[in-house]
């Protein structure tokens, strides 16, 4: 999987193409194929958010990146990015599929970590 990461880079969709940990139910359609997943986040404190499961024939990751917070304070959380995009065979027939996303220290195992699972349907 290639992707790029992309620091302090403002992510410009469209909220109805954007996703958070409060808000998992995602709708799709052929004509806007691409969401974005918004994820608070602090890497200061080792925690990042990795992409742990999700159906490579139906979706493509595109983009991941990484905002700071606006208020520019030292240990601040932001928020990661991650933009996919559902493939034309997503929209063949009305399709369901997931994403598990893990906020994770990569040096500690799965005990300390969040999941979130983001559920995904085509019509």
């Amino acid at each position: 999987m290639t992707f790029a990461s992309q620091a302090n880079q403002s992510v410009n969709m469209n909220d109805n193409n954007v996703y958070t940990e409060s808000k998992t139910n995602i709708t799709v359609t052929s004509s806007q194929p691409e969401f974005v997943l918004k994820l608070k986040s602090n890497p200061t404190t080792g925690y990042a958010w990795y992409l742990r499961e999700y159906d490579k024939t139906l979706i493509t990751a595109v983009k991941h990146n990484y905002q700071a917070s606006a208020k520019n304070l030292i240990g601040a959380s932001g928020f990661e990015f991650w933009t996919f995009r559902v493939k034309p065979a997503g929209f063949a027939v009305p399709q369901q599929t997931t994403i598990r996303m893990v906020y994770a220290r990569p040096w500690q195992g799965s005990d300390n970590s969040t999941q979130v699972v983001f559920r995904i349907s085509t019509t």
